[in-house]
């Protein structure tokens, strides 16, 4: 029983390396959605200044701005709500291996 114990042990700490080696992964994309609406709102402010464009080309970038962030901000979105979820059920597997009878 002890044997299948220590594997279990170490099957839970190398899936607990990979959630951590992860969750690098996604710390770095959400520095990359920082950077992304770092250039959204520069991008905006500059034509939000810019008098040499037609209003009509003007509104046209705006929208070409916003439909690209959305996209991207989309993605990430899904990409971390299918981490919460992971890290959720690690957080509920910790908790059931301090306390497998419940009590």
């Amino acid at each position: 029983m002890e044997e299948q114990s220590s594997g279990d042990t170490l099957t839970d700490l190398v899936e607990a390396e990979a959630i951590q080696d992860e969750l690098v992964q996604h710390r770095l994309a959400l520095e990359w959605a920082k950077t992304l609406l770092d250039r959204l709102l520069r991008n905006w402010t500059q034509l939000e200044t810019y008098e040499g464009i037609a209003y009509e080309d003007k509104v046209r970038s705006q929208v070409t701005l916003v439909n690209e962030a959305v996209t991207s901000l989309s993605d990430l979105h899904k990409t971390l709500g299918r981490f919460s979820q992971q890290l959720k059920g690690h957080r509920q597997q910790l908790s059931q291996t301090k306390d497998p009878w419940g009590s």
